[in-house]
């Protein structure tokens, strides 16, 4: 049995070492891989990886459907069993193309781990998610008073989310010279170092939805590292704190200033995140709810599908369906779909009249009047 465990931790290492090598994916993605390879272990008493059949395959999914919660006796969701189907998929389909696996590993059983559809629908389908209000954002952000480096570093960190609906692993990895002060553009580039989803390319303009302060409270916390600090191009707009050793180099204390390092993981992020919430007595929205309430924003805009289209290449979406589908429109509540459809006028007359215009029509029609 020792045996049989140091063989499959051998073929697990390997396994994560390939997704962050080819797939480009963060420590926190490949946790989720790991967590789902743990509960194939769980179920088959850590069985030599080679065993998988079309029998165990629909047993585990069996098995997997129903597991309880840990906090209920209700049967855990079909949107955990979906994600963690579909990553031990991922892993059993690059085993079978392994050396010494590949006679052992069938693909037809691997198609067993698949739910049916009517279980896929109810395991994808659009879910409310809860987002802070502006007025939350702008608590959280007029409360650090910016006395330290650190609370100027998250004044401008909780700012640039707002700004942006950035992804978290992007913003901790963006260096100075991503920045476009002249054009307030932000270009995630993976080619400068920034760990943008599947490695692309995304330029980023930086949007206030009214709050004019965010853009101040950045820009300034960017000027202070380039001129105060002088941090280089190449070091992170958003650095690690500072800490120094304590008494007899035993215990360590917050100095309260940033240095020229990186976070090290998305996880010192959300610490930030949750910390920050907390000290003003708001319940912690993760770093990832602030894309949902930048696209919530810009959904009650009457926009052009051109201006949809580069609001979707702004957050890094090839398809404006994810945009405004995952993130806008996915699910409307109740009464607002209630609300819409009583305004739309099926006769062909709209109830409140909007007449969108170009500045070019615009000035076309200043210019026809003065004549």
């Amino acid at each position: 049995m020792t045996k049989i465990i140091y063989k499959n931790e051998q073929l697990k290492r390997r396994f994560y070492g390939w997704l962050k090598a080819t797939k480009q994916f963060e420590d926190n993605t490949i946790e989720c891989y790991e967590k789902a390879i743990w509960l194939w272990e769980d179920f088959s008493n850590k069985a030599d990886f080679s065993s998988f059949n079309m029998t165990k395959a629909g047993e585990f999914k069996d098995w997997l459907k129903s597991k309880k919660k840990v906090t209920s006796q209700e049967n855990i969701s079909m949107s955990y069993c979906y994600d963690n189907l579909r990553h031990i998929k991922t892993f059993f389909d690059w085993l079978s193309k392994q050396s010494g696996y590949k006679s052992k590993i069938n693909q037809t059983a691997i198609d067993y781990l698949n739910l049916t559809r009517k279980e896929v629908r109810e395991a994808t389908q659009p879910k409310s998610v809860e987002y802070p209000t502006l007025e939350q954002i702008r608590t959280v952000i007029e409360n650090l008073k910016g006395e330290t480096e650190i609370e100027m570093r998250d004044k401008a960190l909780f700012s640039y989310a707002f700004l942006t609906g950035a992804r978290i692993t992007a913003i901790r990895t963006l260096p100075m010279k991503s920045f476009d002060k002249k054009e307030l553009v932000v270009h995630q580039d993976p080619a400068l170092g920034v760990a943008t989803k599947f490695s692309k390319n995304i330029t980023s303009v930086l949007i206030p939805f009214g709050y004019e302060e965010t853009l101040n409270y950045f820009i300034e916390w960017f000027d202070y590292l380039e001129k105060r600090k002088k941090f280089q191009p190449n070091d992170p707009i958003f650095p690690a704190t500072k800490i120094e050793n304590g008494k007899d180099n035993i215990s360590y204390y917050n100095t309260g200033e940033v240095e020229t390092k990186f976070l090290k993981g998305s996880g010192s992020l959300r610490k930030i995140f949750e910390k920050r919430f907390k000290q003003v007595g708001i319940k912690y929205y993760h770093p990832h709810t602030f894309r949902h309430f930048w696209v919530k924003e810009i959904s009650k805009l009457p926009i052009t599908e051109e201006e949809k289209k580069a609001i979707s290449q702004n957050l890094g979406h090839e398809n404006v369906g994810t945009t405004f589908g995952s993130y806008g429109y996915g699910k409307i509540e109740e009464n607002r779909q209630v609300e819409i459809i009583r305004n739309i006028d099926f006769k062909g007359r709209k109830k409140e009249v909007a007449v969108l215009m170009s500045l070019d029509e615009v000035k076309r029609l200043l210019k026809d009047n003065d004549k």
